[in-house]
């Protein structure tokens, strides 16, 4: 698998995984990994995700698998380390509701945690 779609999934998985408040180890521990390491290699970009574990885990963040594996990520950065920037540190979330309180208040956790990675300047 090309090194550059290696990262992009990292990146991804990562970013899902933080966003949901999950540890490496509950990941692993999910996908039956013996230890956390063979999921953190997923996330460093050194093993190739394997097809049932990126099955799994689109049905634990309830995204499609496509979300997980895509090279356009779905939060997308603009702040000075990109070239698409305006230089004010915002980025762009898009965010689907159905009109039902619980889709509010999941919305507003998940907005709640990109920004706190902002904050800490992770994303």
């Amino acid at each position: 698998m090309d090194n550059g779609l290696k990262s992009h999934i990292a990146e991804n998985l990562r970013k899902h995984r933080v966003l949901r408040g999950y540890t490496q180890e509950y990941i692993a521990e999910y996908l039956g990994k013996k230890d956390y390491t063979a999921y953190s290699r997923y996330e460093q970009g050194r093993s190739n995700l394997k097809m049932e574990d990126a099955i799994r885990l689109a049905e634990l963040y309830e995204v499609d698998v496509q979300e997980l594996i895509s090279v356009a990520p779905s939060v997308q950065c603009t702040n000075e380390n990109h070239k698409k920037t305006n230089g004010n540190g915002q980025i762009s979330v898009l965010v689907d509701l159905d009109g039902s309180q619980i889709s509010l208040e999941n919305s507003i956790s998940k907005l709640k945690k990109i920004n706190d990675l902002i904050a800490r300047q992770e994303i």
